[in-house]
């Protein structure tokens, strides 16, 4: 399992696929990024927070892509090969838990800056682990959305994109509302992040706990629908 799992991501590497979400990435922190975080240690602190918090939102979506990416770029016959070879539970597992660990080194090289700001600062980087922690169930969840839209449940390209938009953006809008607990909760942690460090490091297992239960969800229902393809 550990050499499919290394295949999987060397080719996914090789391919050109991989590039589109860690450009994106690259984009989206030039932008976040474009001037240092100043001001006093308590401000940059604060500032580092509330960073960590609006980027694990933000790379949700790029994190949902590159799982997405990751797991279409291996032929619909290799996957099938796998499926005889590995058996069904392990070749299922194989593609999802791959694109989790590519996920979770996007969410760590963005929290890279933040993070070092504070070090600079004086700052202890333990304050800030708590948000780390965060940008990783983040991608967790990420990638389950990626597994879903995944060429094996919906053939469509265009299709798999809008659904998953559509769910990133529903899931946005619903955190508005009084059904947000049925959400990943990013509208409620970046607030979190926004009012200080207590706030957040206070709400954090209540975040982490719905952030997994709807990744498992997700990947449950992922699993279901695998079964029922050819």
């Amino acid at each position: 399992m550990i050499a499919a799992m290394r295949f999987q991501l060397a080719g996914y590497a090789r391919s050109t696929r991989a590039l589109h979400p860690v450009l994106a990435l690259a984009l989206l922190l030039a932008i976040m990024f474009s001037g240092p975080l100043g001001g006093t240690p308590a401000q940059v602190r604060s500032g580092a927070l509330t960073t960590l918090g609006d980027l694990a939102a933000l790379t949700f979506p790029i994190c949902a892509w590159a799982a997405r990416g990751l797991l279409d770029t291996e032929p619909d016959a290799q996957r099938h090969i796998g499926v005889v070879t590995l058996g069904g539970w392990r070749a299922m597992a194989c593609g999802p838990i791959t694109a989790a660990a590519f996920t979770a080194c996007l969410a760590l090289v963005a929290s890279a800056y933040p993070l070092a700001e504070a070090v600079r600062s004086g700052i202890q980087a333990s304050v800030l682990l708590p948000a780390v922690a965060l940008m990783l169930l983040s991608a967790l969840a990420a990638t389950a959305l990626g597994a879903l839209t995944s060429r094996a449940i919906i053939p469509s390209p265009g299709w798999s994109v809008l659904v998953l938009l559509g769910v990133y953006v529903v899931d946005l809008l619903l955190g508005l509302g009084p059904l947000r607990v049925l959400t990943v909760p990013m509208i409620e942690w970046m607030g979190a992040a926004g009012r200080g460090a207590s706030t957040f490091t206070s709400g954090l297992p209540w975040f982490a706990l719905r952030t997994l239960a709807w990744a498992a969800l997700a990947m449950v229902l992922y699993a279901r629908l695998r079964r029922t393809r050819p």
